[in-house]
């Protein structure tokens, strides 16, 4: 297949693992002999080489706090719809596969649409639903948009998207979008997979003096880093835990990271804050681990890191309100807490460390489950069905 992959950025430019994957399907798609190319924006590089083409705008960097700027959007729409209508003309794919339109505006999907090539899209967030026009409310404020998005700009919304062919990384990502009125009804459910070659399990040592525990993801407060901080703060009070050490992987605002150090500081915690790693070094992070902890507060999409660490040998605590609750279970291949629940989370952390048996059992159970389950080729046989069924569909 001749594919155009479009998407708000692409690697090496990335925010997270939506980035990072978009980027792992491509050069998977591309060992399967299929002809990919990308069309992208100009954040971070102007430069366009070989496929890649870095020529979209975004309305606003993502280094700014997102607002609504409606002169900003209309202006990236009516540039983006000019650039993506030249780029499809010149390369003639056969079908078009959209990732994430955050900061684009809708202007790429509908002029992918409009072109009668078959479109694809693959939703591993909710955040599509930011150009969902608004609703009819009677407040001046309300009511402007409303008639706005209504009458004057509704190409800068969803209106007169089909959204035909679409996949959800998640049954939760796909009930959040059904709900706030994306029309994909009829959207599969493609569970994400790992490159597990780049993810060798751990060998079976004993555990580190101290044991090491490892967060991997943003630093935000619905990441609820502060949860695990103070899990350990009651752990670091109770004489029957060996020493722990945490060490946290990611950055985010520093307001935030500022409250994590103070915490660290008040109980005289063993923290590192590590900032970024790139992807391609995280296997050695996982294998210098013991315990792989995850306690976002909000609905994650998915859970790649914790696909990462299992696939690494480490056992998982996570919260399991999000997308990685369905494949996690308590118990059985992992432990899991509510979310922002220190205490239940400090308690985990202690039944695991006390319990050798346990310990292992998870370890094997986890990492059996990716294996057998979330392999990055069957994530791509799945996805090369479901663009190879969109092309014969074609109207």
């Amino acid at each position: 297949m001749k594919i155009l992959v479009i998407s708000n950025l692409y690697p090496p430019y990335v925010l997270g693992g939506y980035e990072i994957l978009c980027g792992q399907v491509v050069e998977y798609l591309k060992k399967r002999n299929h002809e990919v190319h990308i069309l992208t924006s100009d954040h971070a590089s102007h430069l366009s080489e070989g496929n890649i083409h870095r020529d979209l705008h975004l309305f606003q960097p993502f280094d700014q706090i997102a607002g609504y700027q409606r002169k900003d959007r209309i202006r990236a729409e009516s540039y983006n719809s000019m650039i993506t209508k030249r780029c499809i003309k010149e390369i003639k794919p056969e079908v078009i596969f959209i990732w994430s339109l955050l900061r684009l505006t809708p202007s790429a999907a509908r002029e992918a649409e409009n072109s009668r090539i078959p479109v694809v899209y693959t939703f591993n967030d909710e955040n599509i639903t930011s150009f969902l026009e608004h609703r009819f409310a009677l407040s001046p404020k309300a009511f402007a948009h409303w008639f706005l998005d209504t009458f004057i700009n509704p190409e800068i919304t969803l209106k007169g998207l089909q959204f035909k062919n679409t996949t959800c990384i998640s049954k939760v990502v796909k009930r959040n979008l059904l709900s706030k009125g994306v029309s994909i009804a009829n959207s599969q459910v493609i569970y994400q997979g790992i490159p597990l070659e780049q993810f060798p399990p751990k060998s079976e040592a004993s555990l580190h003096k101290p044991i090491k525990l490892l967060y991997a993801g943003q630093l935000h407060e619905y990441k609820g880093v502060h949860t695990l901080i103070s899990a350990l703060a009651i752990l670091h009070s109770d004489k029957t835990v060996p020493p722990i050490s945490l060490t946290i992987v990611g950055k985010g605002p520093p307001d935030y990271t500022k409250q994590l150090e103070e915490i660290v500081k008040k109980h005289q915690l063993n923290v590192e804050f590590k900032g970024l790693v790139p992807h391609e070094k995280m296997s050695s992070v996982y294998t210098d681990h013991d315990l792989f902890i995850f306690p976002s507060i909000w609905e994650e999409p998915f859970g790649l890191t914790h696909l990462e660490a299992m696939a690494s040998g480490l056992p998982v605590i996570s919260t399991a309100n999000g997308g990685q609750g369905e494949f996690l279970l308590d118990g059985q291949n992992a432990l899991t807490f509510l979310p922002g629940n220190e205490k239940t989370l400090a308690d985990q952390i202690k039944r695991i460390l006390q319990d050798p048996v346990l310990f292992t059992n998870l370890a094997k159970a986890g990492q059996a489950t990716a294996i057998s389950q979330f392999s990055f080729d069957r994530y791509i046989q799945e996805l090369e069905a479901l663009l190879a069924k969109a092309m014969q569909s074609r109207d």
